[in-house]
C-alpha cells in the first residue's frame, strides 16, 4: 500500500508565475493546474456544509480536509467542469467563484446548471465535445465521455446523461499533454488520443466509470504517462462504488505502475516536467 498523507494547504504563491507547470489534487475529483502564468481549476468542490464541517457541500462525509477553500481562490483562474454532478460541480463553490468573476468553461448541459445556480451567463463559455479553445497560452481540448450512471437507479437519478452532456479535457502546456477524462466508461475515442504525458486516472470501481479493468487498459495505452489518481480517499462512503477505489490495485496491473503511479496528498504539488 502507498502511504496516505495529510492534507497540505495550498498557499497563494501557488497561483503566481512559477516558470513551470504544477498540478495539485484538490481531493475528490478536483485538480488545480498552474502552468507558467495561468491557473485552471477542474471540477473544484471546496466547500463544506456551514453547520457541519465534516460534510462536503455535495452531502458526502469527509475523510480528509480540502487543501484550499473556495473563498481563498484568487481571481486569476479559469474553471473547467466535466459534468453537473454535485461531487464535480459543487454548487456553493461555483457561486463563490462566480462572485469573484471567474470564467467557467463547460458543455451546454453544465451551462444550464450553472445558470440555474445564479452564475451570470457572460461568465460561462460553452465548449462542446471535440471543440478546443485557448485559455491564456494553454490549448484546451474537450473530449467525449460516457457516464449514464443514472441507469443504476432511475428513480433517484432521473434521465441518464446523454452524449455530449459530460466531457473530459486535454490541456496542452509547454511540458506536454495532460488528460483529465472526467467520469466516463472507456470509449474507443479515448484510445485514439495521441501522446498523453500525464493521465488523471479514475480509480473507482463503479461500472459507469472506468472501473479497475478499463483504468488499467487506459493507463497501459498511454504507456509513458504519469498517473495521478482521483475518486478515492476523500469521502467516507465504503458502500458507494464510485468512492471506494484504491490506486494500488490498478497500479499493480500497469506497466511500470510502481514508478508511473503517484499518490498525492490533497494540496501536494506535483511538478510536471
Amino acid at each position: 500500500m502507498y502511504p496516505r498523507k495529510d492534507t497540505i494547504p495550498i498557499p497563494q504563491t501557488a497561483f503566481q508565475d512559477s516558470g513551470g507547470t504544477v498540478v495539485y489534487w484538490l481531493a475528490g475529483t478536483g485538480f488545480l493546474i498552474h502552468s507558467h502564468r495561468h491557473n485552471i481549476l477542474i471540477d473544484p468542490v471546496l466547500t463544506v456544509k456551514p453547520d457541519d464541517p465534516s460534510m462536503s457541500e455535495a452531502g458526502l462525509p469527509l475523510k480528509t480536509n480540502y487543501p484550499i477553500s473556495a473563498a481563498e481562490i484568487p481571481k486569476n483562474c479559469y474553471v473547467l467542469y466535466t459534468h453537473a454532478d454535485a461531487d464535480h460541480l459543487g454548487p456553493e463553490t461555483a457561486r463563490i467563484l462566480a462572485g469573484k468573476g471567474l470564467t467557467m468553461i463547460c458543455v451546454p448541459a453544465v451551462f444550464e446548471r450553472l445558470a440555474r445556480l445564479g452564475v451570470p451567463p457572460e461568465q460561462i463559455i460553452t465548449l462542446r465535445v471535440y471543440e478546443s479553445m485557448k485559455v491564456g497560452d494553454i490549448l484546451v481540448e474537450s473530449t467525449p465521455a460516457d457516464h449514464p450512471w443514472q441507469l443504476k437507479d432511475l428513480a433517484r437519478g432521473g434521465r441518464p446523461y446523454r452524449a455530449g452532456e459530460c466531457c473530459g479535457y486535454i490541456l496542452n502546456v509547454p511540458e506536454g499533454r495532460m488528460f483529465f477524462p472526467g467520469d466516463t466508461r472507456l470509449m474507443e475515442e479515448h484510445l485514439r488520443i495521441p501522446d498523453i504525458d500525464l493521465l488523471a486516472l479514475d480509480v473507482s470501481t463503479c461500472e459507469y466509470h472506468l472501473n479497475h479493468t478499463s483504468a488499467a487498459v487506459l493507463a497501459n495505452h498511454f504507456d509513458h504517462a504519469v498517473l495521478l489518481p482521483f475518486h478515492y480517499g476523500t469521502y467516507d462512503c465504503p458502500n458507494v462504488a464510485a468512492w471506494r477505489g484504491e490506486p494500488e490495485e490498478i497500479y499493480a496491473k500497469v506497466t511500470n505502475g510502481e514508478t508511473r503511479g503517484k499518490i498525492l496528498a490533497p494540496g501536494e504539488e506535483f511538478l510536471f516536467m
